[in-house]
């Protein structure tokens, strides 16, 4: 199919223009808003309708485009659409493509490339499409966007048989609670109808107990008290009151260190507190300070008085202090090793390098000298065996065995000879590879020998800067020897800045003696006035005088403390003559006390023995009577409650009570022993059941319900596999078209690529499953296209919907291109032209185009099948 002209009568800003093209390639330059586009967009709505709303006519109402389109078959089609009304038939049908397949694969215009270059996996989806639309009005894609499984009435139908589910599993747990709960119920009832006879048998033996009790007591005391034991208790307070008096008793201590009257004597002899400072005093030690730092800062810039002396002048001391440079020998030295030691590996590198290019040459003349195999040969012989085994098996089956065996043996000799003809072709495989290996590594020796060469010259350049600074040493070492000066340079420096010295030392002299002077005022104001001693010997001297009253103020302070501890002493020593008196004064009456039980001794651990022996009788009879009261008190205590008829009488209530106890408690005999514990529980338990009976839900109509949603849930199911079935046998139909297509991508693209990319990019690949695009590079990395640069990634856009038309076409189809080259640079530029001109020999091609570059290329190349158009703006 070929477009004669293309007619604008009323698209965006044209209006009655007429754009012929030629059979070749058409090139329709111009810059921005000359129409380019509209142009583009026009012959494809003339041959497939559909315009976008945006070229609408920017005057009138009528919106038109006609073209004269010439098919193989020499048929004519005029073509006059109406875009307002379009009902006109679809050119690209004559051709085995469609509107869209038509715009997805031969026309190309600027929103696509964009979009191919603005998104990552742009290119794999703009092929799919283009994959997808070919030959037909839809797309597997649309077809199973519209295959959709109804997803909510099974989610709806899951939910339901869930809910049923939940519903039952909880009428089946309530009925379960329910059961359990009246089994706790009973057991509780029980428990507490056992816990009850437990705790009336205990009651009713308490008080058989009480009535036991008060009758026994009754024949014990009758109506009178027991006696006591009156007569003793004098004795027991008199003992008692001795033991407390002992116990309390303070024991008298021995008292340790000075007595009162040595504390007298000392407190007379301290001296009175002195008069004056004994202190230095802080305004003094500022002072003393100041003077101590100002002669030792200037005896210390005094010693480092500049010497030797000398009538050089400062510049040329500092100019020979810089020059200077003691550590210039031991960098020579190092500097001179590096070289050595870089210049040895320069060597081996040298020498590794001619090595393995020897070794390469010789592999690669290896390759030479075997002969390549010659594939026609060994087809033509494998051809001629199989041609001739045929012969020979019609030969036999015709009866002709003779003739048969001597064209089956003429055969066997021609497959023979087309299985040795590959020959030696392993072998020079084998040898190419060593070849390519050993290239490999006389490249690699070779980049070793340029970083020893590098190595080397630094380590020269080193050393040079090295011995340059050794000279310079030594010029400088031998002006000082000429000038008298020591080849030193921080002596150098000193000597230079002598008069900075002299004039510092002189500051330094001047604040000495004002400090000294401030020092003698403020001892002089303090009594310290000897002009013949120096200022160091009076301060020490006034020290010495200052540290003598501190000692005697010292010992003057004493006299508080010294004052206190007498006191003390003299408080103790009463304390412990009135404890001494205390303890004899306890210890006869505690004598007194053993002698009234018929006791005896003389030492208080005797005394406290005998009472302890007198106490432990006393004991045992005060606990009889200890237990004689008790005894009547509890008789009067059960008497209090009632006569031992009232008791009885309460007994014998009892004891009917408790016979009805043990009728109900017989009620639960088949009651398993349970906790004691769930008696209190029991009103609760019996309330909770009580709850529970009038919301208990029905099991069975739970258990129907669950029925009924799990067969509504299975009819769903039913038609959702159905619908996935479907959609398998679409989706299988895609991958059938894709595993066509992709191998047709890959021969195109492998042919074409390398034009386009200037041999950058060699190989190409293509995935039938997904349509993603590969791209090898001449290096033999593989990358994925929309990784690629922008330009390279438009040439490949452009390649692959150009492989597209040729394949899906049943005729060549024209390609209608705009600005596809904006993202390439001069060189591929130049290429995807020279390529767009080639394909023009066979197909009709129009490219839109506002670069220079693309024009200069037109007016060199075009020729007679070929026309440039170089449009100028429109009018607003």
């Amino acid at each position: 199919m070929r477009i004669e002209s293309v007619t604008a009568h009323a698209f965006g800003p044209l209006h009655d223009r007429t754009l012929p093209l030629a059979p070749g390639l058409t090139v329709v330059s111009g810059v921005n808003e000359s129409a380019k586009s509209s142009w583009h967009a026009a012959i494809r709505a003339a041959l497939c309708g559909e315009p976008s709303a945006r070229h609408r006519p920017w005057q009138g109402q009528s919106w038109r485009v006609a073209a004269m389109v010439s098919m193989e078959s020499g048929e004519v089609v005029a073509v006059d659409r109406d875009l307002n009304d379009d009902s006109g038939p679809d050119v690209a049908r004559r051709i085995g493509l469609d509107r869209t397949s038509f715009a997805a694969t031969a026309c190309v215009d600027q929103a696509q490339l964009l979009t191919v270059l603005d998104a990552a996996n742009g290119l794999q989806d703009h092929l799919r499409r283009a994959a997808a639309t070919a030959g037909t009005d839809g797309t597997v894609e649309q077809a199973l966007q519209r295959l959709t499984a109804p997803v909510d009435e099974l989610k709806d139908a899951r939910n339901r048989l869930r809910e049923a589910e939940t519903d039952l599993a909880v009428a089946r747990r309530e009925h379960a609670r329910y059961l359990s709960l009246s089994a706790q119920a009973r057991s509780a009832a029980a428990a507490r109808a056992r816990l009850a006879v437990q705790e009336h048998t205990a009651l009713l033996d308490e008080l058989r107990a009480r009535v036991a009790r008060l009758s026994s007591l009754q024949e014990r005391f009758g109506d009178s008290p027991p006696s006591g034991l009156a007569a003793q208790e004098e004795l027991t307070h008199m003992v008692n009151r001795a033991l407390a008096a002992w116990r309390a008793a303070p024991t008298p201590r021995a008292l340790t260190g000075p007595s009162a009257s040595t504390l007298e004597g000392e407190l007379e002899a301290l001296p009175d507190p002195p008069v004056g400072e004994t202190a230095l005093d802080e305004e003094l030690r500022v002072v003393a300070t100041a003077y101590e730092t100002a002669s030792a800062v200037a005896a210390a810039h005094d010693a480092r008085r500049p010497s030797p002396p000398t009538t050089a002048e400062p510049s040329v001391l500092r100019g020979l202090a810089t020059r200077l440079d003691p550590a210039a020998g031991a960098r020579l030295t190092t500097a001179s090793i590096e070289v050595d030691n870089a210049r040895q590996r320069q060597d081996e590198a040298a020498a590794t390098t001619a090595r393995a290019q020897v070794q390469a040459d010789v592999a690669a003349a290896h390759v030479q000298e075997i002969a390549m195999p010659n594939p026609f040969l060994r087809n033509a012989l494998l051809a001629l065996s199989c041609l001739t085994t045929l012969v020979g098996v019609l030969l036999f089956l015709t009866g002709q065995q003779l003739a048969s065996a001597g064209v089956l043996v003429a055969a066997l000799v021609a497959g023979v000879g087309g299985a040795l003809a590959r020959g030696n072709g392993p072998e020079r495989d084998a040898a190419a590879a060593f070849a390519a290996e050993q290239a490999a590594l006389a490249t690699e020796a070779r980049g070793s020998l340029f970083i020893a060469d590098r190595k080397l010259a630094e380590a020269e350049g080193q050393r040079a800067v090295a011995l340059e600074a050794v000279r310079v040493h030594d010029e400088a070492v031998a002006s000082c020897a000429s000038l008298g000066v020591p080849a030193d340079r921080e002596t150098l420096w000193r000597l230079a800045n002598r008069a900075a010295w002299e004039a510092v030392q002189a500051d330094l002299v001047c604040e000495v003696a004002r400090t000294e002077k401030a020092v003698r005022v403020e001892l002089a104001a303090r009594g310290k006035t000897d002009a013949a001693m120096s200022v160091p010997d009076l301060l020490v001297d006034y020290e010495t005088d200052c540290k003598v009253r501190a000692r005697q103020a010292l010992m003057a302070a004493q006299r508080p403390l010294l004052a206190q501890a007498l006191e003390d002493r003299r408080q103790a020593e009463t304390t412990v003559a009135e404890a001494a008196v205390t303890h004899a004064r306890a210890f006869d009456q505690l004598r007194e006390a053993v002698t009234a039980i018929g006791g005896h001794g003389e030492r208080p651990e005797d005394l406290m023995r005998a009472i302890a022996e007198w106490q432990r009788g006393w004991d045992r009879r005060l606990r009889e009577a200890e237990e004689e009261r008790n005894a009547w008190t509890e008789l009067q205590s059960l008497r209090a409650e009632g006569t031992v008829n009232d008791l009885e009488t309460t007994l014998s209530a009892a004891q009917t009570h408790h016979a009805s106890l043990i009728e109900t408690a017989l009620r639960y005999a088949a009651c398993d022993p349970v906790d004691p514990a769930l008696a209190a529980s029991s009103d609760s338990l019996a309330g909770t059941v009580s709850e529970l009976v009038r919301g208990l839900p029905s099991v069975p109509d739970a258990e129907e319900a669950v029925q009924t949603a799990a067969v509504a849930l299975a009819e769903v199911t039913t038609q959702v596999e159905a619908i996935d079935l479907a959609s398998r046998y679409l989706t299988a139909a895609r991958e059938k078209v894709h595993s066509t297509i992709a191998p047709a991508l890959e021969e195109t693209l492998r042919t074409w690529l390398p034009l386009v990319t200037d041999g950058r990019y060699v190989d190409a690949a293509v995935d039938p499953s997904s349509l993603t695009v590969r791209v090898c590079a001449a290096s033999e990395t593989w990358h994925q296209a929309s990784c690629l640069s922008l330009g390279t990634a438009e040439q490949v856009y452009l390649l692959l919907r150009v492989a597209l038309a040729q394949h899906l076409a049943s005729e060549p189809c024209p390609l209608l291109l705009d600005d596809v080259t904006v993202q390439a640079d001069d060189a591929r530029t130049r290429a995807v032209l020279d390529l767009l001109l080639r394909l023009s020999e066979d197909r009709q091609i129009v490219l839109f185009a506002q670069e220079s570059s693309v024009v200069e290329w037109a007016q060199e190349r075009l020729g007679t099948r070929d026309v440039l158009h170089q449009l100028t703006p429109v009018a607003a």
